[in-house]
């Protein structure tokens, strides 16, 4: 064997090692063409949503649930009279304010719960509590302690939320091995090492499970808490059309604000679950 031979050599067992050029030239085209696909059944799926809300409203009537086209329309009237934005940029912050406020009282009482025993003998049965108590009473509980404002309406909203995302932030901490911990301290692994590699890698996917689930509570419960005591935002709107029973006009203020919803899922928290668990597809590679 000559000495480019023998040189070439170990570079084809590492290439045929890592699957070859066809493989790492199928990594680099296979990105594209999962977003490709995952756009296409995104496609598939609101077209097919929107065939069947057609369908639903020749069932029950187009006075009781509006069809698309006419919803359309409905969603341009009110654009035209100028209170869309307003009311989606005032429910927003709102949604926002409150789902900052569960997601911190989430991680910081799920993580307490999950890593300390007697806090959960403790404190465990109150989140049970916390989650029974009907929506209502919580509401007007603190509408009447803190007064009807927006800072009420965040603070009952995540109370209501804040249960549900600590479920599952609490058990994401007690699901993380504690084998792999001990081995990290037995090695003298620094603590901010232990915790980016070990506790984070298994409690992240708990973690988007607790902000998924609670962001669309929050969104639903927001809503009823601006039906029930603020004069503005798409609770309200979505009250005032209904009293005046037209049924476009409610199905419209809905709609733009399940859309805005339904873009951050995709634009937002799918790119960054996406960026958190890249080891995986590494991995998977």
């Amino acid at each position: 064997m000559t000495t480019a031979e023998r040189t070439a050599a170990p570079s084809a067992e590492v290439a045929l090692a890592d699957g070859g050029p066809n493989r790492a030239a199928a990594g680099k085209g296979r990105p594209s063409t999962d977003r490709l696909l995952n756009a296409l059944y995104l496609l598939a799926s609101l077209t097919l949503l929107t065939l069947t809300w057609q369908f639903v409203s020749w069932i029950v009537g187009a006075d009781v649930l509006p069809g698309p086209w006419a919803s359309v329309a409905a969603v341009a009237q009110s654009q035209r009279e100028g209170f869309l934005w307003s009311d989606m940029g005032i429910t927003a912050y709102r949604i926002a304010g409150a789902f900052l406020i569960a997601l911190a009282t989430s991680l910081v009482v799920g993580a307490l719960l999950g890593r300390i025993r007697i806090a959960e003998r403790l404190f465990g049965p109150w989140v049970t509590i916390g989650a029974s108590i009907p929506s209502l009473v919580v509401i007007v509980v603190v509408y009447l302690a803190v007064g009807i404002d927006d800072r009420a309406a965040m603070i009952g909203t995540a109370l209501i939320v804040a249960p549900a995302m600590i479920y599952a932030v609490w058990d994401g901490v007690r699901a993380i091995n504690p084998d792999l911990q001990e081995m990290a301290r037995t090695f003298a692994v620094p603590r901010h090492i232990i915790l980016r590699r070990v506790i984070l890698p298994q409690t992240a996917p708990f973690i988007f499970t607790a902000a998924r689930t609670g962001l669309s509570l929050t969104w639903r419960i927001m809503i009823f808490v601006e039906l029930l005591g603020r004069s503005s935002g798409v609770g309200y709107r979505i009250q005032y059309y209904y009293n005046l029973v037209d049924m476009n006009r409610v199905v419209a203020a809905a709609v733009p604000f399940i859309g805005l919803m339904l873009a951050f899922e995709f634009v937002v928290l799918r790119p960054i679950e996406r960026f958190v668990f890249r080891w995986r597809r590494s991995e998977a590679q």
